[in-house]
């Protein structure tokens, strides 16, 4: 199968948990649905019309992280809307709102590196996919969108990798995987080979996956997934994964 490979950057990022209601939490890494709704508006395709294109059975979508991260709690001032008027910002109060945001551990010298890789069964999308990425090497091509790191003040830029062959391995295998892992196919953690200089933090999050046409998750709609906050790759025996000709190892988002 042919895969598309880029990385997507930037300083800082919010991927807003679907349930966070009062307080803004995040996600540490962009959920699946984040990155279909991403690549849906770089095509132009219009919001909330992309879900079936971008279906668990049609697009599979695997996230890692290259870059040590932290987050933290900002109150932010936002709009107290209580009448039309209220949006041009003249109201003298405004609503302090708790939000969590994902940082890179030096936010001077440092960003955030999500290593995306896609592989589409429409080979329409995948090329109009393949086209687009191939007009840039660092920065964003759009046919819609700005490209944003989850809120749309987290502008971030994305670093185009190329095509790569992959394999997908359905044997129990111990390998190092360059992804978030879904708990589901996790047989056992390999971590007494961890040194000072590979240094795990490994978080469990409920991430969603896929929304139906009214923006519900479906029956597959979330999974639980492993996720390293440092920039190595997960050592685990696994039960199916995907290897890549250039040697690495990842899984998808299911």
């Amino acid at each position: 199968m042919q895969i598309l490979a880029f990385r997507l950057m930037g300083k800082m990022a919010h991927f807003r948990r679907y349930y966070s209601n009062s307080t803004a939490l995040t996600y540490s890494v962009p959920p699946r649905t984040t990155i279909a709704g991403m690549l849906a508006g770089l095509l132009g395709i219009e919001r909330d019309t992309y879900y079936d294109a971008f279906s668990l059975e049609q697009c599979k979508i695997a996230v890692g992280n290259h870059a040590a991260i932290k987050k933290q709690v900002q109150k932010l001032n936002l709009l107290l809307i209580e009448s039309a008027k209220d949006f041009n910002g003249s109201q003298e109060h405004h609503s302090q709102n708790p939000t969590e945001l994902v940082l890179p551990h030096n936010i001077r010298s440092g960003w955030l590196d999500y290593p995306v890789w896609v592989w589409h069964r429409d080979k329409l999308i995948y090329n109009r996919l393949l086209q687009l990425f191939q007009s840039l090497d660092i920065g964003y091509a759009s046919l819609g969108i700005s490209l944003a790191l989850g809120s749309a003040q987290h502008l971030g830029w994305l670093r185009y990798e190329g095509t790569v062959q992959g394999e997908e391995v359905r044997v129990e295998e111990t390998v190092e995987l360059s992804s978030v892992v879904p708990a589901k196919f996790i047989n056992q953690l390999v971590i007494e080979q961890y040194g000072a200089e590979r240094t795990l933090r490994l978080v469990k999050e409920e991430l969603p996956l896929e929304f139906d046409g009214q923006r519900r998750l479906t029956e597959k709609g979330k999974g639980s997934m492993l996720i390293n906050l440092m920039p190595h790759p997960i050592r685990a025996n696994v039960r199916e994964h995907v290897r890549l000709a250039d040697g690495t190892a990842i899984t998808w988002m299911e």
